[in-house]
């Protein structure tokens, strides 16, 4: 069986000059996740891990610090639920941090309460 994953490229929800945040739902999915990589889309790419995390009282903070990765592109994609459609996007390099917020339960699942934003 093949599989395949969509790209969906849109302009992002602009909050102000400098904030990206992913769209909350598309096409009727809400938002799940977000991935961030440095590299080319579709070509030469690398995940990168939260540069710092937080977890306080069932709720999860990720924080990613753009500036030590500008020597390549960044890029983000964001996930929503009940899909492999993605959404992708470029960062600016005037964006310097990006912060993803979640809910989890005490299994360790994501149970609701997601954002996220670039600045």
């Amino acid at each position: 069986m093949i599989r395949a994953v969509v790209l969906v490229c849109v302009s992002f929800v602009l909050q102000g000059q400098n904030t990206i945040t992913c769209p909350p739902t598309t096409a009727g999915h809400p938002f799940d996740r977000v991935s961030i990589f440095n590299g080319k889309q579709g070509g030469q790419e690398y995940e990168l891990a939260p540069d710092d995390e937080k977890k306080v009282r069932g709720k999860v903070t990720q924080s990613w610090f753009l500036k030590d990765y500008r020597t390549m592109n960044i890029f983000l994609r964001c996930r929503y639920q009940g899909t492999e459609m993605v959404i992708a996007k470029d960062i600016p390099a005037n964006i310097q941090t990006c912060t993803f917020a979640f809910d989890i339960s005490p299994k360790g699942e994501i149970t609701g309460g997601r954002s996220f934003a670039c600045r």
